[in-house]
Parts: structure tokens; sequence; C-alpha cells
């Protein structure tokens, strides 16, 4: 009732100024007065909450008055000279409220930061990015505008171009699924293209950028157990706008690799879920890892002939996580910098043959086929320091929860996006849109990447046959 209330209060005053006569100064900014800032309401909201500001001695030129809300300006819309009203602007997390009213020369005659905060509530909605269907739910690639005939069905790994903001080129998103090829979705300028189509390699569970964010390799389920007959890894340059893919390294089956900040290569293969580390005594490419040595094998954790293990490296390169969706589970192994090698894991969240969908903290969380994941900066974290210095969560998809998860760094496992609504019609699956736990619905999601700039997320969604995205408005 109160902010009804002020908002005909408004309208009223803006109509009764708008009606005098041009040549009248009324409401008018006096340099003679002081301004007085009393207030501002609501205390509280989301990204387009009408904001009001009161005092006296505003003006009623918009043009001369400034909200700042968290770091970021709120749009003036309009002033009684006693009210200000203004919108809050996307991301102000801050809370800070500062006004500046300029003089006629533009130039500032008085400014007043609050010392009350407004508390900004980050909106997160999940939505579409791209999907085609025909009327039976049917879909297949084809390439173009997002607007047109452009369609990714199935994105089983994706990741977000490194260095798009540091180089101001158009936001790039890399695609691929295990025999499609790589493909690219320029968010910029809405188009989906192709790179490349399978060819060389034989199925294609991963890829990652090597540090300096202008390399992608490959890594390869070629089908050789142990031997160097065929590449297990390929690459392909960012100077030759990632079209070429050639071999990188031979060796046995990989389905997961880490670039260390030094150079060094690490990859997961199928026998006895061995990671390796990549030894190349020649510096030449491709080389033949005859040589390569074995970091650690899942049989000292669990009884398994083989796993695809997909690799994510933390941005701190202290460890990696380990996820594959033949178990339930998120691995951590430490890297040794005295030794160069990854450490024999252990377990984050989940546990080894216990299967489902349950939240929980370490070895009581239960997952179904988690599939890829990514480390997003907490900056909660940052402005309220862990003992550990830790500053990211993980999140990743799980086949067949149908959901996207969030792990912090203690363990603790929470649903964040998906399997909403379950009461009212029994169903965990689904295409919807919407509030992430109110509304959302997933289908087999998979691959998963972030976008730091726009804080969001993008999501493979196969069995909804397109790309999802959750992000924060």
């Amino acid at each position: 009732m109160k902010q009804n209330f002020i908002i005909s209060a408004f309208l009223c005053c803006m109509m009764f100024i708008g009606c005098k006569d041009d040549d009248v100064a009324s409401g008018s900014f006096d340099p003679s007065q002081p301004v007085e800032f009393k207030d501002f309401s609501p205390k509280e909201g989301q990204v387009r909450t009408r904001l009001y500001i009161y005092g006296k001695n505003f003006g009623t030129d918009e043009t001369k008055i400034h909200v700042n809300v968290g770091g970021k300006e709120a749009k003036v819309i309009g002033s009684t000279g006693e009210i200000i009203y203004c919108m809050v602007g996307k991301r102000s997390y801050d809370g800070t409220v500062t006004v500046t009213i300029d003089d006629k020369d533009g130039k500032p005659a008085a400014t007043k930061t609050f010392d009350e905060k407004f508390n900004y509530i980050p909106k997160t909605t999940v939505g579409t990015l791209l999907r085609k269907v025909d009327e039976s739910g049917n879909s297949s690639y084809s390439y173009g505008s997002f607007d047109g005939e452009a369609s990714a069905p199935a994105n089983d790994w994706l990741v977000f171009d490194p260095k798009y903001a540091e180089i101001g080129g158009d936001r790039i998103l890399f695609a691929a699924n295990w025999h499609d090829g790589l493909r690219v979705l320029n968010l910029t300028q809405r188009t989906h293209t192709r790179l490349f189509p399978r060819r060389q390699y034989s199925a294609m569970f991963s890829f990652t950028f090597t540090a300096d964010g202008d390399t992608l390799i490959f890594p390869d389920d070629n089908g050789q157990a142990s031997n160097e007959t065929r590449p297990n890894m390929y690459y392909c340059l960012r100077s030759e706008g990632f079209k070429k893919m050639r071999p990188y390294n031979y060796g046995p089956c990989s389905y997961g690799v880490v670039c260390m900040p030094n150079g060094t290569k690490f990859y997961s293969s199928w026998t006895n879920a061995c990671v390796y580390r990549m030894e190349n005594p020649t510096g030449e490419i491709p080389n033949t890892d005859v040589n390569r040595t074995r970091c650690f094998s899942l049989t000292a954790l669990t009884q398994t002939d083989g796993q695809h293990m997909r690799l994510i490296l933390h941005p701190s390169a202290k460890y990696m996580y380990i996820i594959m969706e033949g178990a339930p589970v998120v691995l951590r192994s430490n890297y040794n910098e005295k030794t160069n090698m990854f450490e024999t894991p252990i377990i984050i969240a989940g546990k080894f043959g216990a299967w489902g969908c349950v939240e929980g903290t370490g070895t009581s969380a239960r997952f179904d086929q988690p599939w890829s994941g990514t480390f997003v900066k907490n900056y909660d974290y940052v402005k309220n320091p862990r003992p550990d210095g830790e500053l990211y969560d993980f999140y990743f998809s799980a086949y067949e929860n149908h959901c996207i998860w969030k792990l912090t760094p203690d363990g603790v496992a929470t649903i964040v996006a998906g399997r909403s609504n379950e009461n009212a019609d029994g169903k965990v699956t689904g295409y919807i849109d919407g509030d992430p736990l109110k509304e959302a619905r997933f289908y087999h999601p998979t691959g998963v990447t972030y976008d730091e700039t726009n804080e969001t997320w993008y999501i493979g969604d196969n069995g909804n046959r397109g790309i999802r995205y959750i992000t924060r408005e």
C-alpha cells in the first residue's frame, strides 16, 4: 500500500510540474539552497526494482541527477524535486546507494552516499539459448543464425573461450559431442557453425584449452588399450581459427586431459581407470608417449576395469576434480609440485556403487551419472574469506538426475536447477524454463560451462535437443 501511495504521489507531482508554463522553473535545482538527502525505499529488491530517493532541492531535470547502486548506474526516470524515481540495474550486489546532483553546468553540486545499503537480491532464471525440434520432438544439426535454421541437439561437452573478454572478441562457446566434430556458437553474432567434422578421431568425450588459451587439446577414445599406434590427443590453434585438427600425442585411449601452466599434460585412460603424465623429452609434436608415467589408478579406491574419467582442473592448478558417468562420485586429486604428479584422489561427494539423487555432504550425497562440470568463483568467499583460501564452488550436471548440482569445497552437494514441481505430476524431467528450483526442468543434461563476465551457465540439454542457460539477471 505504501509503495502504491508513493507511486501515485510521484505521478501526480510529475503531472503538476508538466502542466506549468515552460518559462516557469518550478522544481528546478536551486544552487543557493542546500540539497537534503533523507532516505530511500524500498530497502531490498531485484534488478529493475523501482527505487525512490527522498529529500529536497533535487531539481526536476533527470539529466542532472545520477544514482548509483552497488557500483552500477540506476537509470533515473524522473524527479519531482523531492522524490527521485529510478530503476535498480543488473548485478548491483554491493548495495551502496550514492546520489549526485549536478549544477546547471553539469558539475557535481551535491553528493550523498547513504549509510544504509540496498539489499540486492540476485534473480536467477533458466532459459533456452538454442533449440529447434519438429512436431515429434526430433532434431538434427544445422548451421546458421540462431533466429533461423541453426540447431544443436547434442552437446556432451562445452567450453567457453577463456580469452574473449581479454582480446575484446565475440563471446564464443565451443561445443562437441562424441560423434559430430567441433562446433562454435557465437553468442555475439548469434550464429552456429562447424569448425571440423568427425574424421580423424574416434570419439571425443571432452576437450580443454592450454594455459595460455591459444590451443585446444582433444583427448580421443581411439580404441587402443595400451599401445601407441594411434593418436590419443589432437590439437588445433587459435592462430588458425581452430579449424585444423592435428595429432598431438600417440598413446592409449583417452577421455580427459588437463594442461598445466608449466606445459605438462595429464590424461585419463580406460584400463584400470588410470591417469598418466605425458612424457615428451624431445618436445616434438606429435609425440609418441612410450614413456608415459602413471600417476594413479582408481583401483586404489574401488574395483573397476576402467572408467571414462573427465578431468577438470581447478583455476589455481593445485588440484583437479574427476567425474565419470560410470561412478556416482566426484573425486579430487591434488597436484604435487615437487614431483610434478597428481596424487591418488579422494572422494569429495558421493559413494562408489551408491546411485541416487540425494542432497547431502560428502559420502551421504547421491548422484546418477555425473557428466560434466566447471569451477565458478563464489564472491561470498571473496567477501568472507575461508580458512583454506578457496574461492570456487563446483557446478556439474548429472545425466540421470536431470539437474544441475552445486558442490562446495566442503563437499556439500545441493541441486541448483531442475527437477521442479515433482509433487505436481510425479515427474522430474521435461522442458520448462523459469525459476531454477520452482519451474525449470531438464532432460539428460550433459555439457556445462560458465561465462564469468556475464555470470551465465550454459548447459547441453541433450534430451531436449538444445542448449539451455542459467543466468543471474
